[in-house]
């Protein structure tokens, strides 16, 4: 299936892009339903993050919509939350109202939290990740994003230095929170938002960087993909040798977002290459899954709360089959398909639709032409 048509106010197209973001989304899901020991889960969420941080400046720095940008910057401004609106929160609730219906019992017990969305202040709070729903934290960090990041850029402007103080500033406060906030439970320091501003500093700083080499008279050496692979060596290496105790796992939670963040950022510049080696990024397969990954995403820790619930009911304790039918692999094999049919569900009914529907609002528009009201 072929991509949808760019709109005029979005960014060039790149397919290598999408289909990094479905094979992501695809580790956070087999990370959620296999368990891993290794956290392959962040290998997955890190470079989506700095991802986010290079589509979403580039979208303001290319549309003037940060606050205090010249013109009618307040217009552009609203029509900003309006896309990010229409791209995230629909499907979003559609997910909470299928959670509902499972049930479960933190969309009952704390529904405010999850319809603002908040869940991340509600994970920090309880210290503790709720059944099914518990990956919502990263979607709400990304809402809080959005809505911080205009604001942060109109004082930043395009000062590379800002940004870079921005990474120290994230990397500090995750320091401060896992010695003085949370230090027993250290996971709960990258729930908050401030914990992610270097994963999102370091996609702006990648949209700077590939923005000036584009301006240059002569056409830019292809990056190499070293930079990316030792980073992300020394990344598991970091991992293997902050597993011993807790304060060595408090080490890894400062540090493994930001060499994560500088990981991700050498992937992407690797990707925006097109090398050979990342061609079957643009495959069809990958661009399918990728147009789909949000409802993959969104989907994908609720449905093994509702297999284990069969198979706990189906099976007694007795029974030989249960830890088989619990275990990785089938796990995968029965999750996989079920997850990929509630994704094209609410891609065919409900984000394609939004996705025509954002194209009306644009923030320049042709003359004579009236705004969508």
């Amino acid at each position: 299936m072929l991509p949808l048509p760019t709109p005029p106010t979005a960014l060039r197209y790149q397919p290598e892009l999408m289909g990094l973001r479905a094979v992501a989304v695809s580790l956070v899901a087999l990370a959620h339903w296999t368990l891993a020991d290794f956290p392959l889960g962040e290998v997955g969420r890190l470079p989506l993050f700095v991802l986010s941080g290079y589509l979403i400046s580039g979208i303001i720095w290319k549309n003037n919509i940060y606050w205090g940008g010249s013109g009618d910057w307040g217009r552009r401004l609203g029509i900003f939350y309006t896309r990010r609106f229409l791209r995230i929160i629909p499907p979003y609730y559609a997910a909470l109202a299928l959670g509902a219906l499972l049930p479960l019992a933190a969309l009952h017990q704390y529904p405010g939290w999850f319809l603002l969305p908040a869940s991340n202040l509600l994970c920090y709070q309880l210290r503790h990740w709720p059944e099914g729903v518990g990956h919502y934290w990263s979607m709400a960090v990304e809402e809080q994003f959005y809505l911080l990041w205009p604001l942060l850029l109109g004082i930043i402007k395009r000062r590379a230095g800002w940004l870079w103080l921005l990474v120290v500033a994230s990397v500090a406060y995750r320091a401060y929170s896992v010695w003085y906030q949370v230090p027993e439970t250290p996971v709960f320091a990258t729930v908050m938002l401030p914990a992610s501003l270097d994963l999102f500093a370091l996609g702006a700083l990648l949209r700077l960087h590939t923005a000036s080499a584009r301006s240059q008279p002569a056409p830019a050496a292809p990056w190499p993909a070293w930079p990316a692979l030792a980073t992300w060596v020394a990344w598991s290496l970091l991992w293997l040798g902050t597993r011993q105790s807790l304060r060595a796992e408090q080490i890894w939670i400062i540090a493994y977002p930001v060499l994560g963040a500088v990981a991700g950022y050498f992937t992407l510049r690797w990707l925006m290459r097109s090398p050979p080696q990342a061609r079957w990024l643009a495959h069809s397969w990958a661009q399918w899954l990728g147009q789909r990954s949000y409802g993959l995403y969104l989907y994908h820790l609720m449905l093994p709360v509702f297999y284990q619930r069969l198979v706990y009911h189906f099976l007694p304790t007795s029974s030989p089959w249960r830890q088989w039918w619990l275990g990785p692999l089938p796990t995968v094999l029965v999750l996989a398909p079920l997850a990929l049919a509630l994704c094209t569900i609410s891609w065919r009914w409900l984000e394609a639709p939004l996705e025509k529907l954002k194209t009306r609002f644009v923030y320049n528009a042709p003359p004579n032409v009236p705004l969508p009201v």
